[in-house]
């Protein structure tokens, strides 16, 4: 079964991911000899398959437009944006929602270039709304940054840095708002307590549904900002 291994000096042990579209991810300690690699993934292929399945169950019904590096018009839910997307001379944004894109580009640096746009949109308008809660609800944090990370929808670090992924812009308001609470509790509970969720609770009573949410958008994502 053909995989991609990433061989990371941390790791302790075996992991594996599937990709979106259906692609092996292992990661592997170091040293760890490669018939081992391969004699663990052998004995994972019934999981596998079945993480597989569900992928391909979930992206079932999908809306054609999210297929391809070249998008003409993207929606971003959590900021209530529709943007038009044309391919023609340099990169301009206009105030009337309208993006524009060099035309005589491979298609992945294409894909590249909306990413970025995508982060520098998400910190325009994100992060007063992070602000405004860390004010209202009493937290304290240090740093903010915007990143495209492929597995998480954000994080918090020991000294008080907060990482969200841009791609919160395709969840609904409310699902953006939890993760943005999520994380900022992380500020008083570094860990997924009883406590932790139980202030979660406090500030998002809906929590529940909006984490049920968050695992469809994140199999119905565009296909530019996944690659």
């Amino acid at each position: 079964m053909p995989y991609r291994l990433h061989r990371h000096p941390r790791a302790r042990r075996l992991r594996l991911r599937i990709e979106r579209d259906g692609a092996l991810v292992v990661t592997a300690p170091k040293r760890l000899r490669q018939g081992e690699i391969d004699r663990f993934v052998k004995a994972q292929e019934g999981w596998i398959a079945r993480v597989r399945e569900r992928l391909a169950r979930a992206r079932e019904g999908r809306d054609p437009a999210l297929s391809g590096m070249r998008p003409a018009g993207i929606d971003l839910p959590a900021i209530a944006e529709r943007w038009r997307v044309v391919y023609g001379a340099g990169e301009t944004e206009s105030p009337e929602r309208l993006l524009r894109l060099p035309a005589e580009e491979a298609t992945h640096a294409t894909a590249r270039r909306l990413q970025q746009w995508l982060k520098q949109r998400a910190r325009r308008t994100l992060a007063p709304r992070v602000v405004e809660l860390a004010d209202v609800h009493g937290f304290e944090f240090q740093g903010l940054s915007f990143r495209n990370q492929r597995s998480r929808w954000g994080s918090c670090s020991s000294m008080g840095n907060l990482s969200l992924n841009a791609k919160l812009l395709f969840c609904s308001p409310e699902a953006c708002r939890y993760v943005l609470i999520h994380e900022l509790v992380h500020l008083e509970h570094p860990n997924h307590s009883p406590r932790f969720w139980q202030r979660v609770a406090e500030l998002c009573p809906d929590y529940r549904q909006r984490v049920r949410e968050l695992k469809t958008v994140w199999n119905r994502l565009p296909d530019w900002v996944t690659v």
